[in-house]
């Protein structure tokens, strides 16, 4: 674009200062300034009066949602100047760019409390927004003619209701969020089909937009004679507009600012320069805010230019190399003479099935690239991948700027004149039906969705530099051959290195032996890592959070990589240890086995009534879901093992005089597990852990009971080990475990002191939320464990809360 590149040199330095201060330990450039100051000067619940300005809003769960920048807020410690924030109304008055009052309370953005669940500070942070007002009073002090109408807003609203009224709920949504950026009300299960085939980057304003929008016009008015400048400013100023309506996204910024920068090399008769527009937007938007270099949405749109310019057009190099020598030689021959009309369809009819081969060919090896060059961003970002995006990418795009024509030709006809947009969208209600039909056959198919996990930083930079030695190994063999079969050789050879390289990254790693007991609030949720390959949970269940399986413990075993619980125990069927449980089940996650105690309450039994589905009690409930997919129903009796090679579990209570003594008590009869970790396969135990879900003080006496009875009978045999884990020293032999989950979330009515002297644990673990109803954990409780010698940790103060051999991590340090 400009001699030497030296926009895109400068560019480059800019964007690495701002990363070293980002990830590095001192952070030289400020770029954490506003969120600390934000964080120091505020705190959660206080009182607050700002003043700011609206710059963008919307529709949020039948709320609009307000940003504000440019603000100063008053607390009775001072005056915070120069900050941003949200607040939500269901007022739709308040116009964008004009400046508010706000009153109401502080609401901090939380950080995440587990691996893998969505961190609210960080994407806000990533945002520019620092906190959220809420309880709040707005008044507007001052707006412009111009601001008081509020085009923006009301054209996308205008738009919606064009589509709303002729398109059924969940397309409607689809067509607003394509066309015009409004994603309030897309289909959340929409969404989530579409990311589960890998398509769901077109529900994103990006540069198939600028395109089919603001390149066409470009090219119309150059083809009818207009100059350079008028062309440029005529699609200029309309791709400007559209980004605005659009709601000036990061990847509609980034698509714009190029095609802007394209507009200007075309005027002073420079050449356009990919990499250099790039980094170029890249340096103006964080310069802007540093801290979109956390955002999602900015890696994902600038890693997918990236990944075209590095991986996708060298690798489409090799295949053009290899299709013009493949369709020069099967060029047709010259047909006889007989009537031009005949002779051309004749060609026609030959050469078609060469240019549809042809099509498809190249728009596979398209997407097999992008897939490859996207794979280790988006599986940090979701950690998992669809396994038939690559086919589906290609049967899906080519009809997006037609969707995206229609879209926009019906939304403007429909505010003329509502009924002209019908036979419009009706076409369009037909291409989004088929890409629903595609999507959820994909989705049916076996492996449809690989999880994958989370990768190490070192492990993504390994990743790409295998691709490019693959791609650019191969662009350098084939370069200048004229050979047919030797293109062929090596392209097939450049493409099946790049799946082995993609195959390593997919490939499941079986992590280390460790517990995690899950900060699921009030509630329990426990992951077990054998280390050998079979992976176990204990519980899965909150009343304090909702949808805790879909948003806390999904999300953690996908990061983990876990595509399937081996075992899943069930202590009892209260809501807070199985509502996860049951979310996952009924979205059909991969369990093999469910565990139950062989004595659950009766009462759970008694409710049915011949068809598991006619049950009405929770055990029948996970019964049924579990037969839907295939799990199965295990139940354990005192003395039974459940395990693998180097882990086991062996139930403890309760046995059937535990039924005759508490009846249909549902805590007293939870399964009770010791689980036993032998690192070496040799018969001594190495860690030892005791989950015994509700158990209250009576139960927990019965445990210890077992135990001391066990223990004196192995030492009795003389034995210096066995498979409940305590060790033997001679005469001063003493029962030990190493981590105890305590009993019923800290409850003043377990831990009862005799177990406890019993298990001697070195670590106690308390699973409950910060704030609850029964007053959990209990300081008669917590008294008790600390006596005992037991470190004691809380999920509700250290989030999750990881535990091994090597000793105790808290993710919230």
């Amino acid at each position: 674009m400009l001699k030497g590149r030296f926009l895109y040199r400068i560019s480059l330095l800019i964007l690495l200062l701002i990363l070293i201060s980002t990830y590095a330990p001192w952070d030289f450039l400020g770029v954490y300034d506003k969120a600390l100051a934000a964080e120091s000067s505020l705190s959660t619940g206080e009182h607050i009066k700002a003043e700011g300005y609206v710059y963008h809003k919307e529709l949020k769960n039948d709320k609009i949602v307000y940003y504000v920048k440019d603000a100063s807020v008053k607390n009775r410690r001072g005056i915070l100047k120069n900050t941003s924030f949200i607040f939500k109304s269901k007022s739709k008055l308040i116009p964008n760019n004009c400046k508010v009052n706000i009153e109401g309370d502080v609401k901090l953005f939380s950080n995440g409390r587990n691996d893998g669940s969505f961190d609210m500070k960080n994407y806000y942070n990533s945002l520019g927004l620092y906190f959220e007002v809420v309880n709040s009073k707005s008044q507007v002090v001052n707006v412009t003619p111009v601001a008081r109408m509020d085009y923006s807003y009301r054209i996308r609203h205008a738009f919606s209701v064009v589509f709303e009224e002729y398109l059924p709920g969940e397309e409607a949504g689809f067509l607003s969020s394509v066309v015009i950026g409004e994603k309030g009300d897309l289909d959340n299960n929409l969404k989530t089909l579409f990311q589960n085939v890998g398509i769901a980057h077109i529900l994103a304003v990006s540069g198939l937009h600028v395109s089919v929008v603001c390149m066409a016009l470009y090219n119309f008015l150059r083809r009818r004679g207009l100059g350079f400048f008028v062309s440029s400013m005529f699609a200029g100023i309309i791709a400007v507009g559209y980004g605005i309506i659009t709601g000036g996204s990061v990847s509609a910024i980034r698509a714009i600012g190029m095609f802007l920068i394209y507009l200007g090399a075309q005027i002073v008769g420079e050449s356009y320069d990919l990499l250099t527009a790039l980094s170029v937007m890249a340096t103006i938007l964080l310069m802007e805010n540093p801290l979109y270099v956390k955002n999602g949405s900015f890696i994902m749109s600038f890693g997918a230019i990236i990944g075209i310019v590095y991986i996708v057009l060298p690798l489409n190099e090799q295949y053009k190399n290899y299709s013009k020598l493949f369709f020069r030689k099967d060029k047709l021959k010259e047909l006889p003479s007989e009537g031009r009309k005949a002779l051309w369809f004749i060609k026609v009819i030959k050469r078609l099935p060469g240019k549809v081969l042809q099509y498809s060919c190249s728009g596979l090896i398209f997407s097999f690239g992008m897939t490859a060059a996207m794979l280790p961003i988006v599986t940090q970002l979701y950690y998992q991948t669809p396994l038939y995006s690559v086919v589906v990418n290609v049967v899906v795009l080519p009809f997006m700027p037609v969707l995206l024509g229609i879209g926009l030709l019906g939304g403007f006809l429909g505010i003329i004149y509502l009924p002209l947009a019908k036979p419009i969208l009706m076409i369009g209600h037909f291409i989004i039906y088929c890409y629903e039909l595609l999507s959820d056959y994909v989705q049916r198919l076996p492996g449809s969705t690989i999880i994958v996990g989370h990768h190490s930083f070192v492990a993504v930079i390994l990743y790409y530099f295998g691709l490019v030695v693959v791609i650019y190994g191969g662009r350098y063999l084939v370069r200048g051959s004229k050979s047919l079969s030797i293109c062929r050789r090596r392209l097939t050879i450049s493409i099946l290195l790049m799946v082995a390289v993609i195959a390593m990254w997919l490939f499941p790693r079986k992590g280390n032996f460790e517990i995690d007991i899950l900060d699921v609030g009030q509630g329990d949720g426990i992951y077990i890592n054998s280390g050998d390959g079979v992976h176990f949970f204990i519980d899965g269940g909150s009343t304090s959070s909702e949808s805790v399986g879909q948003y806390s413990i999904l999300p953690f075993l996908k990061y983990k990589g876990v595509g399937c619980i081996d075992y899943w125990f069930v202590s009892h069927t209260d809501e807070d240890h199985i509502s996860g449980l049951i979310e996952l089940l009924e979205a059909g996650y991969e369990i093999k086995n469910i565990v139950f105690t062989e004595y659950i309450p009766k009462g759970e039994k008694e409710l049915f009534a011949g068809d598991i589905s006619s049950g009405n009690s929770v055990f029948w409930k996970i019964v049924s879901l579990a037969n839907n997919n295939k799990t199965k129903i295990l139940y354990m009796n005192p003395g039974d093992i459940i395990g693998s090679k180097h882990l086991s579990f062996t139930c403890l209570y309760p046995g059937r005089d535990a039924v005759g003594v508490f009846g249909d008590d549902v805590n007293a009869l939870s399964l009770a597990l010791l689980m036993s970790y032998d690192e070496n396969i040799d018969g001594e135990v190495d860690y030892t852990a005791f989950l015994g879900g509700d158990l209250a003080a009576e139960q927990e006496r019965i445990v210890a009971d077992r135990l001391l009875k066990e223990f004196e009978s192995t030492r009795s045999t003389n034995l210096s080990y066995d498979l409940t884990g305590y060790a033997n020293d001679g005469c001063n032999s003493q029962y030990h475990v190493n981590l105890l989950k305590v009993s019923h979330h800290g409850s003043r009515y377990s831990s009862d002191s005799d177990f406890l002297e019993v298990l001697s644990p070195d670590v106690a673990v308390i699973s409950c939320a910060e704030r609850n109803r029964y007053g959990h954990p209990a300081d008669e409780a917590v008294e008790r464990i600390e006596v005992s010698g037991a470190q004691v940790y809380y999920t509700m103060k250290s989030g999750r809360i990881r535990v091994d051999k090597n000793g105790v991590n808290r993710f919230v340090k």
